[in-house]
């Protein structure tokens, strides 16, 4: 049978969002098992400053010395302190009905981590992108009723809708004889459709 207890408490403690376990440190003295000599000493005074991440100074070293020293003097072998961390499952007892609590307070907490996210994603500025086509034609302006036109169009569409643009805004243009543009009452050679696409920059 599913344990829904432990599944909610093992989603808990991934989410990262509370404090699932207590962490205490005890301090006890712990049995080398090495003769008492000046070259042992010396050896578990090296993993002394070792285990407590400290420089391996002279100062230091005699300092270790010394201490492993004190903590053997009714043993005889050496002794050492260490610091042991006692870890506390503060979920292991923990009622239903709290856990439930638990995992609504994870679900917000996550939520507005990605809101924050979100908020942080735009910069609030934005980019275009344009795109010229030649003579799309209206239903009541093609000639066979040929869907080429409209085919590469939704193409076109879809190839930048698919990076993020959408369409900013339309306009058409004439072009005459070299391509140069026409202005408006003059004939022209053909007819272009100006498509402005705008999406957000992302940072």
């Amino acid at each position: 049978m599913i344990d829904v207890n432990q599944i909610m408490s093992e989603m808990i403690r991934k989410s990262n969002s509370v404090a699932t376990s207590n962490v205490n440190e005890i301090e006890e003295v712990v049995d080398t098992g090495l003769e008492k000599s000046e070259d042992n000493i010396q050896k578990v005074a090296m993993e002394y400053l070792a285990d407590k991440g400290y420089n391996r100074s002279a100062q230091n070293l005699e300092t270790a010395k010394q201490n492993v020293i004190e903590s053997s003097t009714y043993y005889d072998t050496l002794h050492i302190r260490k610091t042991r961390k006692l870890v506390d499952d503060l979920l292991i007892e923990a009622e239903p009905a709290d856990l439930e609590k638990l995992m609504n307070v994870c679900l917000l907490d996550n939520l507005m981590k990605v809101n924050e996210k979100l908020d942080n994603s735009c910069s609030g500025r934005v980019e275009y992108a344009v795109e010229i086509v030649d003579e799309i034609l209206m239903d009541n302006e093609k000639s066979g009723g040929s869907l080429l036109e409209y085919v590469s169009l939704q193409t076109l569409l879809n190839r930048y809708a698919a990076q993020g643009f959408h369409v900013a805004a339309v306009t058409t243009r004439e072009i005459g004889s070299g391509g140069k543009l026409m202005m408006a009452g003059f004939s022209s050679v053909k007819k272009q459709t100006v498509i402005i696409f705008e999406r957000n920059v992302v940072v």
